[in-house]
């Protein structure tokens, strides 16, 4: 209790001196502080000052200067189609014209703007500076035709493509006469009057696509050389039934085993070879059925006069614009 008489008496001055001392020194690091802040700031300020304005400069200079130069205009335009389209076609959907500056073009929306018809399934656009710019185009190939429910008592048909994609028919007098002949008398579904067709857009039916890839592997096989399909039904769930030029009715299974028709189409093409070295013709074949297949000669009394097979153009014609 007698502690306080043996203290130190405290300096006051002193105690305040130092309290001065701390004050100054953290003012003077805050006015740093701020000074670095300041800096820092007007050193990005200066950044972006300097960026905006090469920015606005290249800009400038390429509506002033680059996009207005006679060497970039274009002089030289080309198309490479497998299709039917024209070059005129094909440059006017891309919205190409001699006179434009091939280096403002944006390739990526000329690609997109092709892609736009219905008729083209895959485009290319190429540039080559300073004026020359070249199109390549894939385009859909219609397979079959399909006649939709129409409740305004207009006769019309839809043209499909393999992939389901559907199409319109071409204009007569605005295609090639061959080919506007080979896409009317192709191959007719029946049976999908539940489907919904849509111009321009693809259909989802399993059954309607399975119809369309056995139309695409019977081009491919060996009796497109031999007969031709008139119609497939596709109203039975899990089947198809084909009716060929020469009168036969064969039944085709869709199944995941052969999703490509390749047994069924080799098994069709033995029963027609046995068939004709007996001079005789199938009725119905049923190859839904894996293990002997139901086989119906055809009554030689109701079979279609043989006349020789004419070679129609093909359905894939190609043409090139150079």
């Amino acid at each position: 209790m007698f502690d306080f008489l043996f203290r130190r008496p405290r300096n006051r001055r002193q105690e305040r001196t130092f309290q001065l001392d701390v004050k100054i020194r953290a003012e003077v690091a805050g006015r740093k502080r701020r000074r670095a802040g300041v800096r820092m700031i007007l050193g990005f300020l200066g950044v972006a000052l300097l960026g905006g304005g090469l920015a606005i400069g290249i800009v400038l200079a390429r509506h002033k200067w680059l996009y207005r130069m006679d060497a970039l205009a274009l002089r030289h335009l080309s198309a490479l189609t497998d299709g039917v389209l024209t070059e005129r076609e094909l440059l006017a959907q891309a919205g190409l014209r001699p006179g434009l500056n091939s280096f403002a073009l944006d390739l990526p929306s000329l690609r997109e703007q092709l892609r736009r018809h219905p008729r083209i399934a895959t485009a290319e656009v190429h540039r080559e500076l300073p004026d020359t710019v070249w199109l390549v185009v894939h385009e859909r190939f219609p397979v079959a035709r399909v006649k939709p429910v129409s409740q305004s008592g207009f006769d019309f048909f839809y043209l499909l493509d393999e992939s389901g994609h559907v199409l319109l028919p071409l204009p007569r007098g605005k295609a090639p006469a061959d080919t506007v002949e080979v896409e009317a008398s192709l191959p007719l579904l029946t049976g999908a009057q539940s489907v919904t067709f849509t111009a321009n857009a693809a259909v989802t039916d399993p059954q309607v696509r399975g119809a369309l890839h056995f139309l695409a592997a019977f081009e491919g096989s060996l009796m497109a050389g031999l007969t031709d399909i008139i119609s497939v039904d596709v109203g039975r769930p899990g089947e198809l039934e084909v009716l060929t030029s020469l009168g036969s009715r064969i039944t085709f299974a869709l199944r995941d085993l052969d999703p490509h028709f390749d047994q069924q189409l080799q098994a069709w093409a033995a029963v027609h070879q046995d068939a004709a070295s007996r001079g005789r013709l199938i009725g119905t074949l049923d190859l839904s059925v894996t293990n002997n297949a139901p086989l119906h000669w055809l009554d030689t009394a109701g079979a279609p006069p043989e006349t020789p097979r004419v070679a129609k153009p093909k359905r894939k014609p190609v043409r090139r614009h150079v």
